[in-house]
């Protein structure tokens, strides 16, 4: 066959010399071959003679086919898959191959993978029907386009280190990972506090908030694929716990503490400023080793508020805020109250019954005494104070505020008056208990131990008044009072003008400390036995009387305990004259013979003693020795009567108030008679005196500090009383 398939051949060519006598007139045979003949033909020869005999006979014609086929390829390119294979057939390659008897098979390679990235030549054997070879080759170009496949760490948070402004990634938490078929040339990251790039991040600081890491895989044949994970830095969570204390007296100082604790960690937070407040107040203090910030506060504000106390750490650059808060109290802090006022006031004359006790106390902060215990000094003049009738249970005056200070230097020591205008009635003399309430302010104090014993008494003869206070040593009885604690007096004990009857009162207030604290006892007269005076030397007036009398625990002004009566009160006493300073007082109260009180006692008897403070009047003259309570006196009356002139007595003072001095005018109908003038300050201290008579003028002052002071002239009975102002 030929290139075309085909292949032709004559009668001639098989005839194998056939003949005929008459000779050949023709040789006939099929003389066309094609692909389709390949192999053997039996052909018919037929011989026709000249004389057209025909014959046949036949041959057998081989037809071959060795042409080669026409091998034809084309260049191709194959892309990996994620595994890194490849495959073709060899068809892929073929570019028209072709035979005239056709193509029996293609073949090629037909596998490839990562290790034939690139261009590949591949043989492509292209074998016709006929199994005739022919042979050309292709280039076969691999890819590798497949991106490698890489994972990141998922989006999370992460807390701020201990006390920096960065997290500090930890090994491998946040690497990425990365596959592929042909293998990973490299893993890579860019991100970070720096930006910073590697191929591991352990170590890498991350900022505060969202940090986004970028991760890289390139595989060995240049595929890059890139993923990100977004990392939230949050500064570290904290709670705080208040610890201190929760309540405190004004003034004083308050101690706080709290605990700083890292949420994340468990653990306190050292070096942190924690701010405390309470009210209006405000402290700091910074947190040790343990989280643990403490410090004091000295409390300024008013008690009667409603408080909370905060302590807050503040968010800084690593941690957040925290805050608590517990409910304070701010209670009263403790005053001191030691009344400074009169104790004994005679009306202006034996007819008018009313006149002006001005009351007077300093009130001190209880670090003036105990200065040990609380050191802690709030300032006075935020007391409030009020007088109080114990006997009633009626307020004398309203409350008062602690403006004037006894040194104006020192806050915690100041001073209230208040002039009370009292009105005894038709009464010669009457007897007040006056108690001392500090509060309704940022102080506190209600105690029967400040308790005082007013008397008012009209200038009027016949009879004894007093009041004032003693401080025994020597006590003694059942009842001993504590020694050095205060015992305070007030009475009034008169005949009537007939002198056969006598009436008044007695009011002693005593103190004792006992195993559960200090008591304060009571003992008030209430039937007055016997009454004698001697006022025979001016100098020493001396009088006695005994009465009846009940004695009563008033510790708790709200809860006094009866102790019983029916008991007997001795009272002795020398009137020494003006202002009082040198009157002796003594008490004696006993129930059926056994001693229950004694104020100075000698071993066998109570003696008298100096008055601390106040007054005692003896007036006119029953020298009677002993006079009982009936009236009789066994006939033995001796009644001498100290005559009293009554009538004008009128004190100015002017300019008041002053800048410089006083200018005082005593006028009087009595011109003979002693004329004493006392001055006094708010404190109760003598400042001036001076004697003389009325009907003169006298100039004092130019020496007082600014402040409040208490005039108060004296004429036999007449007393009158001024207040002045030193500007």
């Amino acid at each position: 066959l030929d290139e075309l398939g085909n292949a032709s051949i004559t009668a001639v060519d098989i005839d194998n010399g056939s003949n005929d006598a008459c000779g050949i007139l023709s040789l006939e045979a099929d003389n066309s071959f094609d692909c389709s003949n390949v192999g053997a033909n039996t052909v018919t020869l037929t011989v026709t003679d000249n004389n057209n005999n025909v014959s046949t006979t036949t041959a057998i014609v081989t037809v071959e086919d060795n042409v080669l086929p026409q091998a034809l390829a084309k260049d191709i390119t194959v892309q990996l898959d994620e595994f890194g294979n490849a495959s073709i057939t060899a068809s892929d390659i073929d570019n028209g191959s072709n035979d005239a008897c056709g193509i029996l098979s293609l073949e090629a390679d037909n596998s490839f993978d990562c290790s034939n990235v690139g261009p590949n030549t591949v043989t492509l054997t292209v074998t016709d029907n006929n199994n005739n070879v022919s042979t050309t080759t292709a280039v076969i170009t691999v890819e590798d386009n497949v991106l490698p496949v890489i994972t990141c760490v998922e989006n999370s948070s992460r807390y701020i280190d201990p006390y920096q402004t960065y997290y500090t990634v930890s090994q491998t938490e946040f690497n990425a990972s990365a596959t592929d078929a042909c293998g990973i040339a490299s893993l890579t990251y860019v991100g970070g506090l720096t930006s910073t790039s590697g191929t591991s991040m352990d170590g890498v600081q991350l900022d505060l908030g969202d940090n986004t890491i970028v991760w890289k895989a390139v595989d060995v044949n240049a595929n890059e694929s890139t993923c990100t994970t977004v990392i939230t830095v949050q500064k570290r969570p904290t709670s705080i716990t208040y610890n201190g204390d929760l309540s405190e007296q004004y003034s004083d100082s308050v101690d706080l503490s709290a605990t700083l604790v890292d949420d994340v960690s468990g653990n306190g937070i050292q070096g942190k400023t924690i701010i405390f407040t309470i009210g209006t107040q405000s402290i700091s203090a910074v947190t040790n080793a343990n989280g643990v910030a403490a410090t004091s506060l000295i409390l300024t504000q008013n008690p009667a508020n409603i408080y909370t106390v905060n302590a807050e750490f503040l968010e800084d650059a690593s941690y957040l805020a925290s805050t608590d808060e517990k409910d304070f109290d701010i209670s009263q802090e403790d005053a001191i109250v030691e009344y400074t006022g009169q104790t004994l006031q005679a009306t202006p004359s034996s007819s008018s019954s009313e006149t002006m006790v001005v009351l007077s106390a300093n009130i001190q902060d209880i670090t003036v005494s105990d200065g040990i215990n609380d050191p802690y000094a709030g300032d006075i003049r935020n007391a409030k104070v009020k007088f109080v009738n114990r006997d009633n249970g009626t307020d004398i005056s309203g409350w008062i505020n602690v403006v004037d200070l006894i040194n104006s230097n020192d806050s915690r020591t100041g001073n209230v008056t208040f002039n009370w205008n009292v009105n005894i009635g038709s009464s010669d003399a009457e007897s007040t208990t006056v108690g001392i309430i500090v509060d309704n302010g940022y102080y506190i104090r209600n105690q029967s131990d400040d308790n005082m014993v007013i008397t008012v008494y009209k200038p009027v003869g016949d009879f004894i008044t007093g009041g004032g206070y003693i401080m025994p040593v020597n006590s003694e009885g059942v009842y001993a009072s504590t020694s050095g604690l205060k015992t305070n007096f007030g009475f009034n004990v008169k005949y009537n003008k007939k002198g056969n009857k006598l009436k008044g009162h007695m009011n002693v207030i005593f103190r004792r400390l006992e195993s559960d604290g200090l008591h304060i006892y009571q003992v008030k007269g209430n039937a007055i036995q016997s009454l004698g005076v001697n006022i025979e030397n001016e100098e020493n007036k001396t009088a006695q009387f005994i009465t009846k009398a009940n004695l009563t625990d008033i510790t708790d002004p709200l809860n006094t305990i009866s102790l019983g009566g029916n008991l007997f009160l001795k009272v002795e006493m020398s009137d020494k004259g003006e202002p009082g300073k040198n009157d002796l007082i003594g008490f004696n109260l006993t129930k059926n013979g056994e001693l229950f009180y004694s104020s100075n006692w000698s071993g066998i008897k109570t003696n008298q003693m100096l008055l601390s403070g106040g007054n005692l009047v003896v007036h006119s003259g029953f020298n009677l020795g002993s006079v009982d309570g009936d009236g009789s006196n066994g006939g033995k009356s001796e009644v001498e009567t100290e005559i009293i002139t009554l009538g004008l007595f009128e004190v100015s003072a002017w300019p008041n108030p002053s800048k410089d001095k006083f200018n005082l005018s005593i006028k009087s109908v009595n011109s003979e008679a002693k004329v004493e003038v006392f001055v006094f300050d708010i404190s109760g201290k003598l400042m001036h005196y001076a004697q003389g008579k009325a009907n003169e003028n006298y100039q004092f002052g130019e020496q007082f500090a600014s402040g409040v002071y208490t005039l108060k002239v004296v004429q036999s009975s007449n007393v009158e009383f001024k207040r002045l102002i030193k500007d």
